[in-house]
């Protein structure tokens, strides 16, 4: 992406009224919401907007099997999964659903038929448009993004190549690699090699596929992880990889949030695939320190969604990066009516003609 460099600065003058909008719960989960075909969702709505883009993005999570929804929200003396620091620091509105056609051990069934027109599938497409279709929560559909751990992690991986077009990134946290079985995931090692994981997620993308081009993606698990083979951690970020046809960067990087508290990051070309080693994390969804949910909630790395709001609001390819002017030697004044603003605007990118 390449930006001009140039500085203007414009004089403005702007008239504000006074209004009041009712809408979303700001700053609170809703839980327990029937959307999408989903008998239960919980939603954190941000206060905050997305530093990218315009509006708000969305982060759908999906849990692990036997993994309660209400494990990841703060309440009382539970921190839950932090969730909600990431989602006002980044403007992300977080849905987490509670799987409607759960396979066995209340799992999201990855293995089943890879179908968009079906089961669960379906209902999160639904979500999706429900959310964005109700403007309270004020949703950027460029920046819609879905993560999950464990079976949740693998139905996201597989619904970002069914539905390339909705969802502008992905995180895979210890998730078994798209079109393994069920016994591959704990019993066994499903091996499949990057040329077959292409093959796999551009089949499932059919007509849409070209939309994996301006697509990201995030893998992590933990390095203690004892339930699933961590081999599919790099098997995942190398078939993604693949996907988009990028190479991997020589570069590594610790990433420390608090002391005790670090993962080892691997980058591909500009930014398309991560993949992250929780450092000390077993089979759990990352919440950082001071992270308690109760089952696979952990507090031994870092945040994972503080670093998928990082990540995507830097990676993300399909947002206008113009970015707005910024304002100087501003100056109020007022009368009975209306509220006069005076001052500055600079734009790096270009000159200034209006603010509206």
């Amino acid at each position: 992406m390449e930006f001009r460099n140039r500085l203007s600065t414009a004089k403005f003058s702007l008239t504000l009224a006074l209004l009041l909008a009712a809408g979303a719960a700001f700053g609170d989960w809703s839980l327990n919401e029937r959307k999408g075909g989903f008998n239960a969702v919980n939603i954190y709505t941000p206060e905050t907007v997305s530093p990218i883009g315009n509006g708000r993005s969305l982060l759908i999570i999906l849990h692990g099997c036997t993994h309660p929804i209400g494990d990841f929200v703060s309440s009382g003396s539970k921190t839950g999964a932090q969730l909600e620091a990431p989602a006002e620091e980044y403007g992300m509105v977080v849905a987490v659903p509670d799987a409607a056609n759960k396979e066995g051990f209340s799992c999201w069934g990855y293995w089943t038929s890879q179908n968009r027109n079906v089961g669960d599938y379906a209902n999160l497409l639904e979500l999706v448009d429900d959310m964005l279709d109700d403007s309270s929560y004020n949703i950027d559909a460029k920046q819609v993004y879905i993560a999950g751990l464990s079976s949740g992690a693998s139905f996201a991986n597989t619904i970002s190549c069914l539905a390339p077009e909705v969802f502008a990134g992905v995180g895979v946290s210890a998730g078994p690699t798209i079109g393994t079985s069920a016994n591959d995931a704990i019993g066994g090692y499903g091996n499949v090699p990057p040329s077959t994981f292409k093959a796999r997620c551009e089949g499932y993308a059919g007509s849409n596929r070209s939309h994996l081009q301006t697509q990201v993606a995030s893998i992590g698990q933990g390095d203690a992880d004892t339930l699933v083979s961590t081999q599919y951690n790099r098997q995942n970020a190398e078939g993604m990889a693949a996907v988009y046809g990028v190479s991997e960067l020589s570069s590594t990087r610790t990433i420390t949030e608090n002391p005790g508290h670090t993962a080892q990051e691997f980058m591909w070309e500009d930014g398309r695939v991560s993949m992250l080693w929780f450092n000390g994390l077993p089979h759990d969804w990352s919440g950082g320190q001071g992270a308690n949910g109760g089952s696979y909630i952990d507090s031994q790395s870092i945040n994972y969604a503080r670093y998928l709001g990082e990540f995507f609001s830097t990676y993300n390819n399909r947002v206008d990066r113009n970015k707005g002017p910024v304002l100087s030697n501003v100056a109020f004044s007022s009368t009975s009516t209306k509220i006069s603003v005076n001052g500055n605007a600079s734009d790096a990118e270009g000159s200034v003609a209006k603010l509206f």
